[in-house]
């Protein structure tokens, strides 16, 4: 108050002063000078005097936010979720990536972004080989492990530690591994086979041109030649044109329909003397077995269902201009899925029609639930990377098509894997090591391709001159 008083008091005597000498102009611009110089000191001291400067400490030394900034070379760095797991000191808390980072990335030299709760004291990174105090923009190597933040709060006092877990995935999930589980089956000799897995079991089909043996086993590597007698089958079954439905298994040749429901006896039905001939076996598909029929009077294609021994002609199959013109009748691949309008749908790819002439086709072979019929339809697009293809196979995994062997009307082997992920209508050849055969591997055609429990196994074929029993399994890495 002291203060206070004084200070009206002296700028009242200015006042009066100036009155005075108000007439001198020069006097009175030295004495508002004078005052403005007096007026801003005693200001100065009265705001010093009443109110005293204080600095308020806090406690708090909690992480808030912990991201990275923004790296191009490593852009799943800042798309990934990361948690933090508060612990009070002397326990440690965690800030850890919720999942894994894409392969490849890099964690050797990153920038980690931080808000807290409060202004810290100080925020110190703990590595094996440094110590960072932090700045905001400090480069951590985080394959360092462990590695360390201790928060110390304002007061500089309190304190709390998170240790830091941020991992990259060390394998490539989009790779494809593959390996040799066999190097043959049976003792080389030309031959032609078909694997199945039924029960449980891996089951192959030999036959030599005299007649026919089954290999079995329970995990691909080991194989054991039945010792059961296999009869019904004619000497020269071309094996690879078997079907399988759950636990039966079909045969077409020469007007004869052949059914097995144990492996080894078949029950013949001969069908020399009805209006159409059976030409040979389709594919399972749509909780049906369906096989190819020729009209005997009118030569025209068409598709049967068969229900045990019997074979009846489909009439709920739409197709345009109802000609099957051009549908291979052997050496194609088929195989049937889901498709992901959830309708079931097949695919019938490459082979040879009724002249015995290569085809280049895709026929699309699908159930259409609102109309309770079929649709086929031929989707025959030519392509660079797609080959009037004999002998390949066809199966679905992982949400796409895949293709692998055959031959082409120049008796060039297809030794990529052909993709589809348009459900079969084009195909294309990846770019990218990742997928691709081993070196190893021989190009061939007529392989049987088996999906189980997440892996691909291929097992034996033919090359001009060699039968090859050998068995090699892939996985990828991310349906590990």
């Amino acid at each position: 108050m002291a203060t206070k008083v004084a200070f009206f008091f002296h700028l009242h005597k200015l006042y009066l002063y100036n009155q005075k000498k108000s007439s001198n102009f020069a006097g009175n611009l030295v004495i508002m000078r004078q005052l403005i110089f007096t007026l801003l000191t005693l200001a100065i001291i009265l705001i010093a005097c009443e109110t005293p400067t204080t600095i308020t400490t806090s406690d708090e030394n909690r992480v808030q936010t912990f991201t990275f900034y923004e790296d191009t070379l490593n852009p799943g760095l800042t798309q990934a979720t990361y948690k933090i797991e508060h612990r009070t000191f002397p326990d440690t808390g965690l800030i850890y990536c919720k999942d894994s980072l894409k392969f490849g990335t890099r964690l050797d030299s990153v920038v980690p972004y931080i808000t807290y709760k409060a202004t810290p004291g100080s925020a110190t990174f703990y590595l094996p080989n440094d110590t960072i105090i932090s700045t905001g923009y400090d480069t951590l190597d985080l394959t360092q492990k462990p590695v360390y933040l201790q928060v110390l709060a304002s007061d500089m006092t309190s304190e709390r530690w998170y240790r830091i877990e941020v991992h990259a995935h060390q394998i490539n999930p989009d790779l494809y591994v593959w390996t040799k589980m066999k190097d043959y089956i049976f003792p080389t000799q030309f031959c032609e086979t078909k694997a199945l897995h039924i029960n449980g079991q891996f089951v192959l089909f030999v036959n030599n041109g005299i007649s026919t043996q089954i290999y079995t086993s329970n995990d691909a590597t080991n194989w054991t030649l039945s010792n059961n007698t296999l009869t019904g089958l004619p000497t020269q079954c071309h094996v690879r044109d078997i079907v399988q439905k759950d636990n039966q298994l079909y045969y077409i040749n020469n007007s004869q329909l052949f059914r097995s429901t144990d492996l080894y006896n078949w029950t013949e039905t001969d069908y020399s003397t009805a209006a159409f001939e059976p030409i040979n076996m389709l594919l399972a598909y749509n909780d049906q077995v369906w096989c190819i029929i020729q009209d005997r009077t009118t030569k025209q294609l068409a598709l049967a269902t068969i229900q045990n021994d019997s074979i009846a002609l489909s009439t709920d199959i739409l197709i345009d201009n109802n000609m099957l013109d051009g549908f291979p009748i052997s050496d194609f691949a088929a195989t049937a899925f889901e498709s992901s309008s959830e309708r079931p749908r097949a695919m019938i790819v490459g082979g040879r029609d009724i002249n015995g002439d290569p085809v280049n086709s895709r026929w699309n072979f699908e159930y259409i639930p609102t109309e309770k019929k079929y649709r086929l339809k031929n989707f025959s697009i030519s392509q660079p990377t797609f080959h009037t293809l004999t002998g390949a196979s066809i199966i679905q995994y992982n949400e796409q098509l895949m293709m692998f062997g055959g031959i082409d009307n120049d008796l060039e082997w297809n030794s990529n894997i052909l993709y589809s992920d348009d459900e079969g209508m084009n195909w294309y050849v990846p770019d990218t090591a990742c997928n691709q055969l081993p070196i190893e591997y021989e190009s061939r055609q007529n392989q049987s391709v088996i999906v189980n429990q997440n892996s691909i196994y291929l097992i034996g074929g033919q090359s001009h001159t060699t039968s090859f029993s050998d068995v090699y399994r892939g996985r990828l890495n991310s349906l590990q």
